[in-house]
């Protein structure tokens, strides 16, 4: 970051602190830019970047040959700053991933729980890579999208360029608001659960390759062998690019059917219908959970704890990333900025009944 582009963030944030808090009260005149460009030691032209944000947000507007007046504002934080009259906000997520799936649908569910008190109402939607989105949504009449998952960074850019309030869930991007599991720890506190319990020999069942979730799981879980001395064998990471549970169970009955001498004695599945494929395929092979193989998951949601044995996994917060999803959307509505600021959800390991101590025979 330049020193300028710096200057001028930090002047607008300051200036805008001072409208809110009704330091300059409403139709009031802001000081002349020869005393703001005094005040805060700038040339005009950074000052001026400044106010330009001011004026984008509508809470300032220069008249010619009188100056600058505050306009009219809301009391940051208010009640009624919150509340937001028949607005419409997009669900988008990309084909192929399905809303019926727990995480998807968990989320969504969560949304609309918290947007529906401030007058909004959620729409779901898919959006794939070559569609174009402005038609797409044109119908929707949209005031607010949540991106979710894999998104297109041009649809992205699409939403950027025409200051549509965005926030992006479960994924990251520069350029707008991203909220989402703290995968990096989350991964690294299941491998130290495995580890704790004895298991060295551990497979990996992970996701979609593509998405910054699973690159993030890997990340953590590799770490946490790593820092442990036993880093986890190449042969034993095995990828579905999938997040169903069908391709976890046919793709880890094939490994145990290929490789029954050297079975690892702990699996981590990148979330919890990975694991549950897991276990229905160690049961296929007639072999027990946790007794012969352990295994861990990722995600918490609520189907995958209501089965036996009750699932071992990692807790993500859901409805944290869903209060912070629409408190982001809210903020943007009311004249907020748009910013690429990364919101991480906190994350513990839920110890149920699918991981056992391993003793060497």
């Amino acid at each position: 970051m330049s020193k300028e582009k710096f200057r001028y963030t930090a002047i607008y944030d300051d200036l805008r602190q001072s409208i809110m808090d009704g330091t300059y009260e409403e139709n009031s005149l802001l000081p002349t830019e020869q005393s703001l460009s005094m005040h805060y030691d700038v040339n005009r032209s950074t000052l001026r970047k400044a106010m330009q944000l001011l004026a984008d947000e509508g809470l300032i507007e220069k008249k010619p040959g009188k100056g600058t007046i505050v306009l009219s504002r809301q009391s940051e934080g208010s009640e009624s700053s919150e509340v937001i009259s028949n607005k419409n906000i997009g669900f988008l997520l990309p084909r192929g991933n399905l809303i019926t799936e727990p995480f998807y649908s968990t989320l969504f569910s969560l949304l609309e729980q918290n947007f529906q008190p401030k007058g909004c109402s959620l729409i779901y939607t898919t959006l794939d890579d070559e569609d174009d989105m402005a038609a797409k949504i044109a119908p929707l009449g949209l005031s607010g999208i949540v991106f979710v998952s894999n998104v297109s960074r041009r649809h992205i850019r699409l939403a950027v360029e025409n200051k549509i309030p965005s926030v992006l869930v479960n994924s990251c991007s520069p350029e707008l608001p991203s909220i989402l599991s703290d995968n990096v720890q989350g991964a690294y506190l299941a491998g130290r659960h495995l580890i704790e319990n004895g298991h060295q020999r551990v497979a990996v069942l992970a996701g979609v390759r593509s998405y910054i979730s699973n690159q993030e799981r890997m990340e953590g879980v590799k770490r946490a062998f790593t820092e442990a001395g036993t880093p986890l064998q190449p042969e034993l990471i095995l990828e579905t690019d999938s997040w169903l549970y069908e391709a976890a169970e046919n793709l880890f009955t094939d490994f145990v059917a290929t490789h029954r001498d050297s079975l690892p004695t702990a699996v981590f599945a990148f979330n919890d219908r990975l694991a549950t494929g897991a276990v229905n395929a160690i049961r296929k092979s007639g072999l027990s959970v946790p007794e012969d193989i352990s295994v861990i998951g990722y995600d918490n949601l609520g189907y995958f704890n209501s089965i036996s044995p009750k699932m071992s996994t990692v807790e993500t917060h859901i409805d944290i990333i869903a209060e912070a999803t629409v408190s982001q959307i809210m903020w943007q509505l009311n004249g907020g900025r748009c910013m690429g600021i990364r919101t991480l959800a906190p994350v513990e390991v839920v110890e149920g009944e699918t991981v056992l101590p391993y003793h060497t025979p």
